[in-house]
C-alpha cells in the first residue's frame, strides 16, 4: 500500500438517526448494514494500511467505547476531543496531535467519516492510493473525494471542477444550498456532491490552520498541550473558548489549491438519514424493507423497520414509514418528514 496515514472521524452524534443513534451511543458504535459497527466497518476498510497507521478521533465520553470496538487501534493512536465544537477544530485538534505523536509534515494523511457505506471498500482501497501518490507529486493541493449527487440534499457541499482524468480543479463551492438552489444545481449536472473526506500532507494542512484560522490553530495547540500535561479542566476551559464551525467555513473553502477526484464507483453514501438507510437496505417486492428486525408486512409498502429482532413488528394497510424500536423509544414517522428526526433528537438527548 501507498504510505498513508488514516484517522478516522468518529466525534458525531448521528441525529438524523435518532433513536438508534442517540448521545450516549452514536450511530457510528451500533450495527446498521451488519453485525459489525460503523466504526468497526469503517476499520476493517482502511487495515490494508496498516493498524499502527490508523488514527481516531473521537469525543472523551466514547473513547473507552473505540478501545472496545476495534482493540487493533493503538491506545495512543486514539485522539480524544474534550468538547464537541464541530469539524473546523476537531481536524485541526487531528492535525496538532498527529504531530505531537511524532508523525512527520511530509506524511499523506486522509480524514474519514466512521460512518460512512462504501459498496465498493476494494475500489476505495485503491483510490485512495492513487489520491496519495496524487497529494505526494502535488503537495500544495487539498484533495476532495466527490460523488454525482443522485437525491436533492441540501446537508452537503456541493463543487463544481473541471476534470480531466480522476481529477479535477476546483472552480467553484456551495456549502449547504437551500432546497431550491440546491435542485437546480443538480439539474445542471454540473456540480458534485463533497463526500466530507480529505486528503492532504501535514505540513500543508499545518501551514493553511496557521495562516487563515491562526487563533483556532493557537487555541487548538494549548488545548493539545494541555490534554498531554494531563490538565483536563484548563483542556476544557480553553476548548470552550473554540468557535463550533465547520472544517469549510473555517479553512477549506479558502484554501489555494484544492482539487477533487471522482469517488463514484466507490458506492458511497453517507447514511445520514432513514430514507437514504432504507435505499441501502434489501427490500421484499412490496419495497418494504427489515433492518435487524422481525417484522411482517400486509397490505403495505415502502416501509421501513429498524429493531432488535425480540419482538415482531406487524405493518397492515400502512405506506411510507419509518418505524424504529429500541430499548427507550419507538418511533413511528411517514418517510417524507424523517428530516424532522433530528429536532426530536435534540429535544429528547436533552
Amino acid at each position: 500500500m501507498e504510505a498513508l496515514y488514516i484517522v478516522i472521524r468518529a466525534g458525531g452524534t448521528g441525529t438524523r438517526l435518532w433513536p438508534l443513534s442517540t448521545s450516549a451511543l452514536p450511530k457510528q458504535f451500533v450495527p446498521v448494514f451488519s453485525d459489525r459497527t460503523m466504526l468497526q466497518e469503517t476499520v476493517a476498510r482502511v487495515a490494508p494500511f496498516g493498524y499502527e497507521n490508523i488514527f481516531v478521533s473521537v469525543n472523551q465520553r466514547h473513547a473507552d467505547l473505540v478501545g472496545v470496538q476495534v482493540p487493533e487501534i493503538l491506545p495512543q493512536n486514539i485522539f480524544s476531543e474534550i468538547l464537541k465544537r464541530n469539524t473546523g477544530p476537531a481536524i485541526a485538534f487531528e492535525v496538532a496531535s498527529l504531530l505531537a505523536r511524532g508523525i512527520s509534515g511530509d506524511a499523506v494523511v486522509a480524514t474519514i467519516p466512521a460512518d460512512d457505506f462504501i459498496a465498493h471498500p476494494e475500489l476505495f482501497q485503491a483510490s485512495l492510493q492513487k489520491i496519495a501518490a496524487h497529494v505526494g507529486a502535488h503537495p500544495d493541493e487539498i484533495i476532495m473525494p466527490v460523488v454525482t449527487p443522485q437525491l436533492i440534499d441540501p446537508g452537503y457541499s456541493y463543487v463544481r471542477a473541471n476534470f480531466d482524468g480522476d481529477f479535477g480543479p476546483l472552480t467553484d463551492w456551495v456549502e449547504k444550498p437551500d432546497a431550491e438552489t440546491c435542485g437546480e444545481m443538480i439539474k445542471s449536472h454540473s456540480w458534485y456532491a463533497h463526500t466530507g473526506m480529505y486528503v492532504w500532507r501535514l505540513d500543508t494542512i499545518k501551514n493553511l490552520f496557521e495562516t487563515l484560522a491562526p487563533q483556532v490553530w493557537q487555541q487548538v495547540c494549548e488545548v493539545q498541550k494541555l490534554l498531554a500535561a494531563g490538565d483536563e479542566d484548563a483542556a476544557r476551559a480553553a476548548a470552550a473558548q473554540l468557535p463550533i464551525i465547520s472544517i469549510e467555513s473555517l479553512l477549506t473553502k479558502q484554501a489555494p489549491a484544492r482539487a477533487a477526484f471522482m469517488a463514484g464507483e466507490w458506492g458511497w453514501s453517507d447514511v445520514g438519514k432513514w430514507p437514504v438507510l432504507k435505499e441501502l437496505l434489501p427490500a421484499d417486492e412490496s419495497s418494504n424493507v427489515a433492518s435487524h428486525a422481525t417484522a411482517e408486512f400486509v397490505d403495505a409498502h415502502r416501509n421501513m423497520v429498524h429493531g432488535d429482532g425480540k419482538k415482531t413488528v406487524v405493518c397492515v394497510g400502512v405506506d411510507d414509514l419509518i418505524v424504529v424500536e429500541t430499548d427507550a423509544y419507538v418511533l413511528v414517522c411517514r418517510a417524507d418528514l424523517a428530516s424532522q428526526v433530528s429536532a426530536l433528537a435534540e429535544r429528547f438527548n436533552k
